[in-house]
């Protein structure tokens, strides 16, 4: 059996033939393909930089403190390839600046850039690396589904195209939840949560799964009876307190790094001059009474205030009485004794050191 391939003559005269079939003019048709991202596969660790910023409030019976801060913080976070690198899920702060209100029951206040005690919880927000969708969002474009705790909804997600949304109450989540684990040990301490909730709003997620890089922002709002024994100890124990504390955390920059450029980043940070701190296009503007208390403890000389403060007596101006004088030991000060006057202590006594008993 023989096989007849056509020639480049007959190809050439096929084509002619099915030349009239084809429109005299095509028309130009212009496809716009979506951005593509080539990931090298050295580049295992995602570091995402983030603008946080916060509002917390103590609470007491009298007594009112409000916080505002805004910070600048990066996560690192290992990709599955990424072995033998953990990185960090919570964020690590490269600059901040912090504003205090004081009032109390008589009407009084005071602001100040600086407190000596840890009020705020933004500390323990803690992102996701990586989470499954469930079934009824993947290949669609618009569904929602709810997981639900014991007694409440837990978990609820939304979808609109590639745009994610997910409303988490972490007290109805099962243990086992990826959004918190750094907190669940926690729960169990003498802390006493009320209300804790966590929203994340993502972009760019395809049909199987949501990861670190489709962050777009997460709101953090949390309420206790106290927070740790640092707060407790500062007020009496049978004085009830609340803190509060809600933070919205827009992510402003990701970047694949090799895991060597992510450890050299961890070992040594940015300064913070460097970093500065920027709010995005997608922050809200700052509430009025906010913007008051940044200009409030801006515009305080505080230089003024420190020279115009009176000095204590009790540690200031006074000479510190012998006794409390630093004293060689006696050894040291017979050997000083006999340098300075070039003579051996007569009978074993130089001046008022005595030797040999």
């Amino acid at each position: 059996m023989r096989i007849l391939l056509p020639t480049l003559a007959a190809l050439g005269a096929l084509g002619a033939s099915l030349a009239p079939t084809l429109p005299a003019s095509p028309t130009s048709q212009t496809t716009i393909l979506p951005e593509v991202v080539v990931e090298p596969k050295k580049r295992q660790v995602l570091h995402i930089t983030g603008y946080m910023r916060e509002y917390s409030t103590l609470t007491t019976y009298g007594d009112t403190l409000l916080l505002f801060r805004e910070k600048t913080v990066d996560f690192m976070v290992p990709t599955r390839r990424a072995k033998g690198y953990e990185g960090w899920l919570r964020p690590r702060v490269l600059a901040s600046r912090s504003y205090y209100h004081f009032t109390d029951a008589a009407g009084l206040d005071s602001v100040s850039d600086r407190y000596q005690r840890h009020i705020s919880w933004s500390d323990w927000l803690e992102i996701f690396d990586r989470v499954p969708l469930p079934d009824a969002l993947r290949h669609t474009v618009s569904a929602t589904d709810t997981l639900r705790g014991r007694y409440s909804p837990a978990v609820t997600w939304a979808r609109d195209d590639d745009d994610v949304s997910i409303a988490v109450d972490v007290l109805a989540a099962p243990a086992a939840s990826p959004w918190t684990p750094a907190l669940h040990s926690i729960f169990k301490d003498r802390v006493e949560f009320y209300r804790f909730k966590v929203n994340y709003y993502l972009t760019g997620v395809d049909d199987y799964e949501a990861q670190a890089d489709n962050i777009a922002l997460v709101t953090f709002d949390v309420e206790t009876g106290g927070r740790g024994w640092d707060v407790m100890n500062q007020f009496r124990r049978d004085e009830a307190f609340i803190i509060n504390t809600y933070s919205e955390l827009y992510v402003t920059g990701t970047e694949y790094l090799t895991k060597r450029e992510a450890a050299r980043l961890e070992k040594t940070p940015p300064a913070a001059e460097d970093v500065g701190i920027h709010a995005p296009h997608a922050a809200p503007d700052l509430e009025p009474e906010i913007l008051a208390l940044m200009l409030r403890v801006d515009n305080f000389d505080w230089t003024a205030h420190r020279l115009a403060d009176k000095a204590d007596p009790r540690y200031a101006g006074k000479k510190i009485p012998e006794t409390f004088q630093k004293r060689p030991n006696i050894l040291k000060r017979a050997i000083r004794s006999i340098i300075k006057d070039n003579v051996w202590p007569k009978e074993g006594m130089q001046g008022k050191f005595i030797l040999g008993r």
